[in-house]
């Protein structure tokens, strides 16, 4: 399986056995590039992954920033 193959496998396999997951595409950028400050969409997904784990229950309301 190639690494673009990999995601959607995984996610699939999580969701068959309840775990609360969601996965997110981009059409640009790399692995890490969003932790940069830029125009691409993916520069947002440390906000969505914050988000998404305080929905979840793993962040306190103080951790969130």
């Amino acid at each position: 399986m190639d690494g673009v193959s990999q995601s959607p496998a995984y996610y699939v396999a999580l969701k068959q056995v309840g775990v609360p997951v969601e996965l997110h595409l981009y059409a640009e950028g790399r692995q890490a590039f969003g932790l940069r400050a830029g125009a691409l969409p993916i520069a947002q997904w440390p906000h969505l992954v914050e988000t998404w784990l305080g929905t979840i229950g793993m962040l306190d309301a103080a951790d969130a920033h």
